[in-house]
């Protein structure tokens, strides 16, 4: 549909005519007609006059409809902002594992991922009667992705997070002079404490990261 019979459809829809729409616009009625007969377009300082008098967006009145594309990234999104820190992990693991299926390559899906993947391992590790085999998948997966993340991904922030992710596993893993090689030579040059420096302020990986998170929000 063309911008101009969109205009007559939301005309009619609004009980104008085209001699009572070009009076408030301050055009011609001609200049009406030609839009919806598609001769020509309105001026496009008339869209958000057109858009108000009709009680539309003007995304809507040029026909810029959302994509399937983009309400799904938006799902997924708001699943991150609300899964990302949250206590619910396999929830967390779930939406995070779905948005890096739909999306292997956007980054903070990925990231998310990885965290997820640690979040559920430590809880494995912490229960009463725990699957090594789970663990021991899980926790590589973690690293795999976060180590995608820190080799692909220009996002500084996006990067800093691999970055403390691994070292929190690693830590957590016992592989301290891997964690703290990581720290020295991967993170990014900064304004905040660097991780290595951070590493002294703390024993395990989980308080390191949220110690370094707190500094960067």
């Amino acid at each position: 549909m063309t911008i101009g019979e969109r205009i007559k459809t939301l005309r009619k829809k609004n009980d104008l005519t085209q001699e009572k729409l070009a009076d408030y616009l301050c055009v011609s009625y001609q200049a009406v007609s030609k839009w919806e007969c598609g001769v020509s377009n309105p001026d496009i300082t008339l869209i958000a006059p057109l858009a108000k008098l009709f009680g539309v967006s003007a995304d809507e009145l040029l026909g810029i409809t959302e994509s399937d594309d983009d309400k799904t990234r938006k799902r997924y999104d708001a699943a991150l902002k609300k899964h990302r820190n949250g206590q619910d992990h396999s929830g967390s693991y779930w939406w995070a594992k779905e948005a890096f299926l739909a999306y292997p390559q956007n980054y903070p899906y990925v990231e998310w991922l990885a965290n997820a993947e640690y979040q559920l391992a430590f809880d494995e590790s912490q229960a009463e009667n725990p699957s090594s085999d789970y663990f021991e998948e899980l926790i590589e997966n973690s690293l795999r992705h976060y180590e995608t993340v820190i080799e692909d991904c220009t996002d500084t922030d996006i990067y800093a997070k691999a970055v403390l992710g691994k070292i929190m596993v690693l830590r957590f893993l016992d592989r301290t002079q891997e964690a703290d090689w990581s720290a020295e030579f991967e993170y990014p040059d900064v304004n905040i404490k660097t991780a290595f420096q951070a590493l002294s302020l703390c024993e395990e990986g989980q308080a390191l990261l949220n110690y370094l998170e707190n500094e960067m929000q």
